[in-house]
C-alpha cells in the first residue's frame, strides 16, 4: 500500500494560474495588500473574515475549481537549473510518528494555534506540507520518466523560479506512478510541523496534502536570527568568549559548519566553539549564547538565508535589534537522522528553498 493517496484538489483556470497564485511572503519585497483576488492577500488580510471572503470570490467567479475526480498531481520547480520532482497527494495521519511518517523540528504552542484557527475557518489547505524521501539514482530515472510530458500549468513565479503542475489523469502515468510510490517506504516532513501539529490536535479524521520530493533533491539554507537585548556590547562578548573564539570576520568570509557569525556594531565576527561539537550550530547557538543574553524569547526573529546577510545588518543598523547570527545551513542528512531517531531540532532550524506557491494547487481540510 502507498503512503501517498490520489484526492480531488482545488486549482486555478490556467489563464489566471499565475495573477492568483504566490510565492511565500519571504520571496516579497515591500509586500503591500491589494484588493486583488490572489492568494497572498488571502493570507495576509487583516482578518480571518476578509480572508473567506477573498477565497469564497475566487469560488463564485471560478478562478478556482476543484477537480470532480481523485488524481495524483506532479510539481516540477526549476532554479538555478535545478529541478526539483515532487509528487502531491494527501496522507493519513494515524500514521505519522509510527515509523512511516515523521517530524524533526520543535514547534511554537501559539503558532499551532493559529494555524489551526486559520485551517479550520478556512476548511482549506492552501499549499502543501513540503516533505521529503529517501531516494536512489535508479528511482530517480523513473520519476523523470513519469514527467517528460507536457504541465497542465507552466511559468515563472515572483520567486524567479518556474512552476510546473500535472494534474495526472491518464491511465499509462498513473500506473507508472503508483509503481513509483510503492517504493517510498517513510516520508519525512520538512517544512509544515505547524499544519501538522494543528491537524493532530484538532482530533479530527483530515488527511494533509503534501508534496513529497527526493531527498538528494532537496536544498536547505541557513535560518538566521536577529534580536534584541538589554545587554551592552562588551557584556555580550564576555559571555560569548567562555565558549567561543571571537574574532572580526575577514572580508567575504565562507562560513563553516560548527561556526557562527555575529553582526554587531557594524561589523561582522566570527565565533568557534572551544571544542569541536557534533550538536547543531543552531543548538550551540541556543544553548550558550542566546539563553544567556535573551531575557524575553519574544525580542527574536527569523530571518531566512534567501534574504542574504544585507538584511541582517539592516535589522541592526536600524536599531530595531542589536544584534544578528548567521549560521551554517543545516544538511538534509541531518535532518533525516533527527526524524529517524525521534530526535527535534530548535524551532526554525531549516529554510527549505524552494517552495510550492500558494494556491497552485489546494485542498479541503474536512470534505
Amino acid at each position: 500500500m502507498s503512503l501517498i493517496k490520489p484526492f480531488s484538489g482545488i486549482r486555478p483556470k490556467k489563464k489566471f494560474a499565475k495573477q492568483v497564485t504566490s510565492p511565500n511572503l519571504s520571496y516579497l519585497n515591500n509586500y503591500k495588500l491589494t484588493k486583488k483576488l490572489n492568494f497572498v492577500n488571502l493570507l495576509n488580510a487583516s482578518s480571518i473574515h476578509e480572508s473567506k471572503k477573498i477565497l469564497r470570490s475566487l469560488n463564485e467567479k471560478g478562478i478556482i475549481q476543484q477537480d470532480q475526480s481523485d488524481y495524483f498531481y506532479l510539481y516540477r520547480i526549476t532554479y538555478n537549473k535545478k529541478k526539483l520532482l515532487g509528487i502531491v497527494g494527501k496522507i493519513n495521519l494515524e500514521n505519522y510518528d509510527d515509523k512511516k511518517i515523521l517530524g524533526h523540528e520543535e514547534t511554537f504552542v501559539e503558532r499551532i494555534k493559529k494555524r489551526k484557527e486559520q485551517l479550520f475557518k478556512f476548511n482549506s489547505q492552501i499549499s502543501p506540507i513540503y516533505t521529503t524521501y529517501k531516494s536512489k539514482p535508479n528511482s530517480l530515472k523513473k520519476l523523470n520518466n513519469i514527467f517528460k510530458y507536457k504541465p497542465d500549468y507552466n511559468f515563472i513565479s515572483e520567486d524567479k523560479c518556474r512552476h510546473e503542475l500535472w494534474v495526472i489523469k491518464k491511465l499509462k502515468t498513473e500506473k507508472l506512478l503508483k509503481k513509483y510510490l510503492k517504493n517510498i517506504k517513510k516520508i519525512y516532513i520538512c517544512d509544515g510541523h505547524h499544519r501538522i501539529q494543528a491537524m493532530l490536535k484538532s482530533k479530527k479524521k483530515i488527511a494533509p496534502m503534501i508534496i513529497a520530493f527526493p531527498d538528494n533533491q532537496v536544498n536547505i539554507l541557513d535560518y538566521n536570527r536577529v534580536i534584541k537585548t538589554n545587554l551592552k556590547f562588551e557584556e555580550i562578548k564576555k559571555i560569548i568568549s567562555k565558549n567561543f573564539t571571537f574574532n572580526v570576520s575577514k572580508k567575504n568570509n565562507q562560513l563553516k559548519q560548527n561556526q557562527i557569525e555575529m553582526y554587531a556594531k557594524r561589523r561582522w565576527y566570527t565565533i568557534k566553539p572551544f571544542k569541536q561539537s557534533k550538536e547543531l550550530d543552531v543548538t550551540i547557538l541556543r544553548k550558550l549564547i542566546l539563553n544567556k543574553i535573551l531575557k524575553n524569547k519574544k525580542n527574536i526573529k527569523f530571518v531566512s538565508g534567501f534574504k542574504g546577510k544585507k538584511v541582517l545588518e539592516n535589522y541592526v543598523n536600524s536599531k530595531k535589534y542589536n544584534l544578528a547570527f548567521k549560521l551554517y545551513p543545516t544538511n538534509i542528512s541531518q535532518v533525516l537522522s533527527f526524524a529517524e531517531k525521534k530526535k527535534y531540532m530548535p524551532q526554525k532550524s531549516t529554510w527549505f528553498h524552494p517552495k510550492p506557491l500558494d494556491g497552485l494547487i489546494s485542498s479541503k481540510i474536512i470534505s
